[in-house]
This record gives structure tokens, C-alpha cells and sequence, in this order.
């Protein structure tokens, strides 16, 4: 059965934006696992627009299930988490200017600066993954450098405009998980991923973690405004 992944991102960029120290991504992190989450995910980008080093030092210390840090091939910013060890690692491409978001990695075009990390960090015991779009030959070269699991991109699936294209996408990321796990690799899977359209995905066999966002960030906030202005009314 999969697992429950939440990305802490939404909650670190909501911070920044609003410059409020009120809001720790450390502290959501907590009621995520206590509502049941199975692992930990965010973006250390090289801008730290969403967590920042002090936020992955505490994460580290805190969480008690899976943490998994997504970075993108940059041997800095690598190092900066070879001194804090997450247990995991996964790469994705450098940030666009137009979102905040991860994007998958091409892994043939920076397949010899990712061989060399994954030597370091499996050497410091730290899982290794990357976030790829659901495509054989990128399914193939993630198994030629033995990572330890993938993240399959689910973004076409999520953005799909009709139940034929759904269906297709569907059995696209089916055919895509089957070629990984006969290749030894776990499978996590993001992008888009809602109350909506998860049932389905949740389906596939060999699913790893399913991680989700800003829909369970969205819905969260949703969920508990009504009481955060019942308390506020309870404090005057």
C-alpha cells in the first residue's frame, strides 16, 4: 500500500512572502506526521525561496518518519546536505524564474555530475532518487546509476483536458513504475496530485510515496480558518 508524502514547501513560501516568523515549516511538519504523514519532503532551492539551511537542520532533528530534500544538481548545495544527512535526496532541475515548483530532471544531461553525488551520498548513507518525467529512457538511466528510488513527474496526468488523455496517462506512469521496480528502484510519484485524482493513482502497484502539496496545504487552511477565527474572537 502507498504512502502519504506531504511537500512542506507551500508552507515555507507562504512564510517568506508574508515575512512571519509565525509560520514554521518545522511546526507543520509535526501536525503532518500526527495526521499520519509517512515522510517529509521540500525544495532546497539555491535561492532558498522556499526552506532555507536552518529549516533543513531542524526537519533533520524532528521528523520522525522520512525526510526527503529535493535539490538540484549543484554540487554547493550538495554538500550543505552531506553535513546534515537526510535520509534522502532527490534531484531535480535547476528553478525556473516562473515558478517555484520543481521540475524534472533530464538525467542524460547531467549524467556525470549526478554519478559523482550519488558516489558521496551513498557513501554517507544518504538514499538517493530524482524526479523524472514518465519516460522509459529516462526510467533506463536511472537504473544504469543504480538510484535508490525515482519521482515520477504526475503533472501531464493532473493537467489532463479529458477523461481519454487521463486514462492514458494513467497507463503511461502503470507501464513507467513496472519498468522501475523490475530495475530495483523504489517508485515516489508528485505533480498535481489532489483529492480528485489521487484515488486512482493510488491504485498503481509498486507505488512508493505519493506526495502532495499545495492541494493538502490548501485544503488545510480551508479545513481550520473557521476555528483560527473562533480563537481570535475567543482571545478579545
Amino acid at each position: 500500500m502507498s504512502r502519504i508524502a506531504v511537500d512542506i514547501d507551500s508552507i515555507a513560501i507562504i512564510r517568506n512572502t508574508l515575512e512571519e516568523n509565525l509560520l514554521d515549516p518545522a511546526h507543520l511538519a509535526v501536525f503532518a506526521e500526527l495526521g499520519g504523514a509517512e515522510s517529509i519532503i521540500c525544495y532546497f532551492r539555491d535561492d532558498l525561496k522556499t526552506v532555507n539551511e536552518r529549516d533543513i537542520r531542524i526537519l533533520k532533528e524532528i521528523v520522525k518518519t522520512h525526510f526527503n530534500v529535493r535539490c538540484n544538481v549543484n554540487g554547493e548545495t550538495v554538500r550543505k546536505l552531506l553535513t546534515i544527512k537526510p535520509d534522502m535526496i532527490t534531484f531535480v532541475t535547476p528553478e525556473s524564474v516562473d515558478t517555484l515548483e520543481p521540475a524534472p530532471v533530464n538525467i542524460d544531461s547531467y549524467y556525470s555530475e549526478i554519478s559523482n553525488f550519488i558516489a558521496d551520498l551513498r557513501a554517507n548513507d544518504v538514499a538517493t532518487s530524482a524526479y523524472i518525467e514518465p519516460e522509459i529512457n529516462q526510467i533506463k538511466l536511472a537504473g544504469k546509476l543504480e538510484f535508490d528510488y525515482i519521482e515520477i513527474s504526475s503533472k501531464t496526468y493532473a493537467d489532463s483536458e479529458n477523461l481519454d488523455q487521463q486514462l492514458s496517462e494513467l497507463e503511461n506512469i502503470n507501464s513507467m513504475v513496472i519498468a522501475a521496480n523490475r530495475l530495483g528502484m523504489g517508485v515516489n510519484i508528485s505533480g498535481g496530485l489532489n483529492q480528485e485524482n489521487i484515488t486512482d493513482i493510488a491504485k498503481i502497484q509498486f507505488l512508493d510515496d505519493l506526495i502532495v502539496g499545495s492541494a493538502l496545504t490548501c485544503k488545510a487552511l480551508a479545513l481550520g480558518f473557521e476555528q483560527a477565527v473562533r480563537d481570535f474572537k475567543s482571545y478579545i
